[in-house]
């Protein structure tokens, strides 16, 4: 499977794979929105081919959404592998971008419903993050979402 591919890269490297597209300034941006413009391209090209879905919003916000059989197995709150390599290039961007934060940051339970198992996933996408080294200063609390995906939206930081 695509996804299993890009958990073997994202592992080894924190140098843009080949391929990758060179930054662009196709329009006038803030510094941040063309740093977040980046980071975007950045996270494609390591994601590209694979279920991850990766967009820049219209506000400027880079959203990052796994669907949920790739985050855990039924029932549980262990992040599998394929959503581990996610996080780790999530975290590493975050890293490399000092004025960014993970402005949301949810998880779904096995169905819709906002429940306790939901609440346990967007912590433990929370902790993984923070042992990559991003201070928990610049992660969101940690919610539900009925979506059937991690949803993780990057923003600016809050002054």
């Amino acid at each position: 499977m695509l996804l299993i591919a890009a958990i073997a890269v994202c592992g080894c490297s924190s140098v843009a794979p080949p391929g990758a597209p060179a930054p662009t300034t196709a329009q006038p941006r803030t510094a941040f929105a063309e740093s977040l413009a980046i980071e975007h391209q950045w996270l494609n090209s390591w994601f590209r081919g694979t279920p991850v879905l990766i967009a820049q919003r219209d506000d400027g916000v880079l959203a990052v959404d796994v669907p949920r059989e790739f985050c855990f197995e039924p029932g549980s709150s262990r992040v599998k592998p394929a959503l581990a390599a996610v996080l780790d290039k999530v975290a590493e961007s975050l890293r490399r971008r000092p004025l960014a934060q993970l402005a949301l940051l949810a998880a779904p339970d096995d169905r819709a419903g906002a429940t306790t198992l939901a609440l346990q996933r967007a912590i433990q996408v929370q902790k993984h993050l923070r042992d990559r080294g991003v201070p928990a200063t610049r992660l969101g609390q940690p919610t539900t979402t009925t979506a059937a995906a991690v949803q993780l939206r990057i923003g600016a930081a809050r002054p």
